[in-house]
C-alpha cells in the first residue's frame, strides 16, 4: 500500500533524495507557532505532503502524534526511513484527499507542499479533518535574496529563464484562507536564521527545485551547474534562511 502513487500534478519521484538535503525549519518559529494553536504534548497532527519528513520530525520532537500523508513513494519510503521507530503513521493522500477521518485531528499543517496543492480544495479538506476551533498552517524555507550569494543565484537562474518567478511557494496564502471562509483571521511568524551547510549538499538540494526545473526545462541542468560556480567553494557554506509561516484557527 505505501508503494502506492497518488496522480498528482508535481511529482518528485526523481527529485526525493535531493529534496531531503533542503534545510530545516527554524525550531523558534515552529515553537511559536505550536503555542498559538494551542497544541501540546500527545495531540493529534496532520502533515500535509509530508514528503521526507521536513516537518515530521519536529513535530514528532515535540511530542504530538502524527498522521504523515504522502501522495509520492519515493519521497514517502524516504519519510517512513527518517521517521522509524516513532509515533507515526504514513499514509497514502494528497492536501485534497487525506483519507482522514472527519474532525480527526487538531491541527493541519503543509511544509512546503501548500504551494504544489489546488488550495481552494485542500481548504475543504482542512476544515473537514480539524476538529472544532483546530488550527491550520503552511510554511516554507526561503533563502534570504537579500544576501549577496543568493542574489548571484537569483542572477544565474534568471540569465536562463527570462521572467522567472517563484509562484505560489514565495506568496502570502492570506487571501485564498479568508476567502474560503473557514478561517479566523490569519497571521504570519517569520524567523530569519543560518544554515551552516555541506556545500555539497547545498548543491544537492538544488536538483529537488521543482519550480526550478519546470520553468528551465531541458535547460536544468546548466542552470544547476551555473549556480555551482557562484557558491562559495569551501566545504560548509553559510546560507541565510527565513522560515515563513501562515496559520489561522477553524471558525467555531
Amino acid at each position: 500500500m505505501l508503494k502506492q502513487n497518488v496522480a498528482v500534478d508535481w511529482d518528485y519521484t526523481d527529485r526525493a533524495a535531493s529534496y531531503d538535503k533542503r534545510a530545516d525549519y527554524n525550531p523558534d518559529a515552529l515553537q511559536d507557532l505550536f503555542n498559538k494553536l494551542g497544541l501540546r504534548a500527545g495531540d493529534k497532527v496532520a502533515d500535509l505532503g509530508a514528503g521526507t519528513g521536513k516537518l515530521t520530525a519536529p513535530l514528532l520532537d515535540a511530542g504530538f502524534e502524527v498522521l504523515a500523508v504522502e501522495p509520492n513513494a519515493v519521497m514517502r519510503e524516504l519519510g517512513v526511513a527518517n521517521t522509524v521507530g516513532r509515533d507515526v503513521d504514513w499514509l497514502v493522500g494528497s492536501g485534497e484527499k487525506t483519507g482522514l477521518k472527519k474532525s480527526s485531528v487538531k491541527a493541519a499543517l503543509f511544509g512546503s507542499s501548500f504551494n504544489v496543492v489546488d488550495q481552494t480544495r485542500a481548504l475543504i479538506e482542512v476544515a473537514r479533518i480539524v476538529e472544532p476551533s483546530g488550527g491550520f498552517a503552511c510554511m516554507w524555507n526561503h533563502r534570504d535574496l537579500d544576501d549577496p550569494v543568493q542574489k548571484q543565484i537569483e542572477e544565474v537562474i534568471g540569465s536562463f529563464v527570462s521572467n522567472f518567478g517563484y509562484g505560489k511557494r514565495r506568496e502570502d496564502p492570506t487571501q485564498v484562507l479568508e476567502a474560503s471562509g473557514f478561517f479566523g483571521p490569519v497571521s504570519a511568524i517569520e524567523r530569519r536564521f543560518y544554515v551552516d551547510v555541506d556545500r555539497n549538499n547545498f548543491m544537492e538540494a538544488w536538483n529537488s527545485h521543482a519550480t526550478v526545473a519546470r520553468q528551465a526545462g531541458d535547460r536544468f541542468d546548466e542552470v544547476i551547474t551555473a549556480i555551482e560556480k557562484v557558491v562559495p567553494r569551501e566545504k560548509v557554506i553559510r546560507v541565510p534562511y527565513v522560515t515563513r509561516i501562515w496559520w489561522a484557527k477553524l471558525k467555531t
